[in-house]
């Protein structure tokens, strides 16, 4: 529900405003990662983690996250320093407090992620 309301607030202010829609749609990149998170999940609750399949499935979800998440997020961040005179200040802090939030929150994500699938099957493979 949490990331309903941001979805909201973000997509809220752009269509209020007319404004920011560009940086709005460069927002939803980060869904495009969503799709190989949950199907990872979903085969590590069905117990298909040490597939192939899974295998595939993690890495694609490793570079989707680079990708969709890291760096555009990190562009996003980046447009919004960048162009803060032509912000109003009630639309910037919104931006910056919540890049200040999602940023740090999706690269400790990236983290269990990596350890969990990447890291740790190396640890094991080395220990065998």
């Amino acid at each position: 529900m949490k990331c309903f309301k941001k979805v909201i607030t973000c997509f809220g202010t752009s269509f209020l405003f007319h404004r920011y829609v560009g940086y709005a749609m460069v927002a939803l990149l980060v869904e495009v990662n969503s799709v190989f998170l949950h199907l990872r999940t979903i085969l590590r609750m069905a117990g298909l983690s040490h597939t192939t399949f899974y295998r595939v499935v993690s890495l694609a979800n490793l570079s989707t996250y680079v990708v969709f998440r890291i760096i555009t997020l990190a562009w996003m961040t980046r447009w919004l320093v960048l162009n803060k005179e032509s912000i109003p200040l009630a639309i910037y802090v919104l931006g910056i407090v919540a890049m200040s939030i999602i940023s740090p929150m999706n690269l400790v994500l990236f983290y269990r992620v990596l350890r969990t699938d990447w890291l740790r099957a190396q640890h094991l493979a080395k220990e065998q």
